[in-house]
């Protein structure tokens, strides 16, 4: 807890608000009952956490789903290259077993039927 310039208001660690805040919206005791718990002025405090919470907690967790949502397709494309990577390594086994070439080769084109 922190103290402003010249003003009595105390600035508190984002780590406490957010217990304060929780605390009150999964438990049974009151804006005025925490507020005593934790030694703070008065319920307006905790009601100010609680509202500062709801606030960031919309984009901290859409933040969050983002990157889980970017680390999955980031792990679906590593999965993607070695697939091809594995598919490439067996066509070039299989025209060295067979000796034919299995791949299409670009700008050869097709006889006429």
């Amino acid at each position: 807890m922190k103290k402003k310039h010249g003003r009595s208001a105390f600035l508190y660690e984002e780590s406490f608000k957010i217990m304060i805040a929780r605390e009150y919206l999964t438990g049974s005791l009151s804006m005025s009952e925490l507020a005593r718990k934790h030694g703070l002025k008065s319920a307006s405090v905790v009601q100010t956490m609680v509202e500062w919470f709801r606030k960031n907690e919309a984009s901290t967790s859409s933040s969050v789903q983002a990157s889980t949502a970017n680390s999955e397709v980031e792990e679906q494309l590593k999965d993607a290259q070695l697939r091809i990577t594995a598919l490439e390594m067996l066509i070039k086994n299989a025209e060295k077993e067979l000796g034919v070439d299995i791949v299409k080769k670009l700008g050869i084109k097709q006889p006429p039927k």
